[in-house]
């Protein structure tokens, strides 16, 4: 795994997975803008939010009629299932190019660029509470949707970690560059 993970996180990955992040990101906001055309207000998919309640997600749901809803379950199904590996690779890919860089290629330090790997896992378990609820409505449990709730929060928190690694590598690596270049003058 770790010679993987130091062969492949170079620029040319780096730059594919961001593309594909990109196109996502792309796809995501013609889902929305359908969605609110369809409720006639500012839709958000469901894995934009923090936290929410069945009363808001039926609210929701009902709001989006039907049409929003094939949407919302085609956006989950097909886009928010490629997303996950678009934006697991980048980050991946990213944070083992800095630690390889900030460490030698030898280091087990390598390994915690793995960590999206966690979020990707909720993501996906997120994705399926989504197409649950949407396949379940209008018969819709406080249950299900505070578990579903719950895990979306996680994801946030894990995004947040996740995004943030490369961004404190990347700082290491400018400082590490940064002493070298001070004593090399």
């Amino acid at each position: 795994m770790k010679k993987i993970l130091i062969i492949s996180s170079n620029w040319k990955f780096i730059l594919l997975g961001f593309f594909l992040c990109v196109y996502c990101l792309y796809l995501f906001q013609g889902h929305e803008r359908a969605m609110s055309e369809i409720t006639g207000n500012q839709a958000m998919m469901i894995d934009l939010r923090s936290d929410y309640t069945v009363n808001e997600i039926r609210t929701f749901f009902e709001e989006l009629k039907p049409e929003g809803r094939a949407v919302h379950t085609y956006a989950t199904k097909v886009t928010d299932s490629i997303f996950p590996f678009a934006y697991g690779a980048l980050f991946i890919l990213l944070s083992a190019f800095l630690l390889k860089n900030i460490t030698n290629s030898e280091s087990n330090w390598i390994y915690l660029s793995l960590f999206p790997l966690l979020l990707m896992v909720v993501d996906f378990k997120e994705n399926f509470n989504t197409l649950s609820m949407l396949s379940s409505y209008p018969d819709l449990t406080s249950e299900m949707v505070d578990s579903a709730s719950k895990v979306t929060s996680l994801k946030g928190v894990l995004v947040n970690i996740s995004m943030g690694l490369p961004i404190i590598l990347g700082l290491i690596w400018i400082v590490k560059l940064g002493l070298k270049r001070m004593k090399i003058s």
